[in-house]
């Protein structure tokens, strides 16, 4: 019987770092009602409802620690951008500056990936994060 014991601790941080990088410089944010497709190489599903564009560099990775917290990419600032619809985003999916899908995400007012207030996307209104953080 063979045994494969793995850090996860090394792991989360491993993949939290390759999500930041897959994201690139200047990604962007796409909110669209509905569920989110299969998974982010898919093409995207709902009506799109805003974009928002992501800092230069998208985000910090914070190290898990072994036996306690685990690894989080936690976004630096998102510019915020009007509506293009209105409705309730159902997720939310993080592309390169060149549109490829890498991360879809859960969206809301608390307990999700993206917090943003309110959590619902008027048509020509601003649209802003008030947090984003991926927890492995």
């Amino acid at each position: 019987m063979a045994i494969c014991n793995l850090d996860p601790v090394s792991l989360q941080t491993s993949r939290s770092t390759a999500i930041n990088n897959a994201i690139g410089t200047s990604g962007v944010i796409k909110f669209y009602t509905g569920a989110p497709p299969a998974d982010p190489s898919v093409a995207a599903t709902g009506t799109l409802l805003a974009t928002l564009t992501c800092s230069s560099t998208f985000g910090v990775v914070t190290a898990g620690v072994s036996g306690g917290a685990a690894a989080v990419l936690t976004a630096n600032a998102i510019t915020s951008a009007n509506g293009v619809a209105t409705g309730t985003p159902g997720y939310a999916r993080i592309e390169t500056s060149a549109g490829a899908g890498v991360v879809d995400l859960d969206v809301g007012s608390s307990g999700t990936s993206i917090i943003m207030t309110p959590d619902t996307i008027t048509s020509g209104a601003p649209v802003n994060i008030t947090s984003l953080t991926i927890t492995e």
